[in-house]
């Protein structure tokens, strides 16, 4: 599998998301990463969602970068094996739209995450 390229996970350290090192090549995700956003850092969240990632506080849910030959995937899926609302398995042909996703998914319009907000204050 392709590696990620340092240029696109260093554009979501910026933003003050904990990005995880690379899976090992021998792993059944090599060369993809966990990407999560701090409770103290501000953007899209889930009310009530308190764990962590890699020990750290999140207040909403973390996404994998992996790469595949079929493209860049952005996955959130935490109901296993079928997708729960509002969560996604994105594929996108580029590192760019990759990284432009989980953006949007953490600071942008925050519709993605409130539909994962109104099902997790359901439970």
């Amino acid at each position: 599998m392709p590696k990620i390229e340092e240029k696109y996970l260093q554009q979501l350290r910026d933003r003050e998301l904990y990005v995880s090192e690379p899976f090992s090549a021998g792993h059944n995700m090599a060369n993809g990463v966990w990407i999560s956003k701090p409770t103290a850092v501000q953007g899209n969240c889930v009310n009530g969602y308190d764990t962590f990632c890699a020990g750290i506080p999140i207040d909403a849910p973390p996404v994998l970068l992996l790469p595949t030959e079929h493209g860049w995937n952005v996955w959130n899926q935490e109901h296993i094996p079928t997708i729960g609302p509002g969560e996604f398995k994105n594929v996108w042909q580029t590192q760019q739209e990759a990284v432009d996703d989980i953006l949007d998914f953490y600071f942008g319009n925050p519709e993605r995450m409130e539909v994962i907000n109104k099902r997790f204050n359901r439970l």
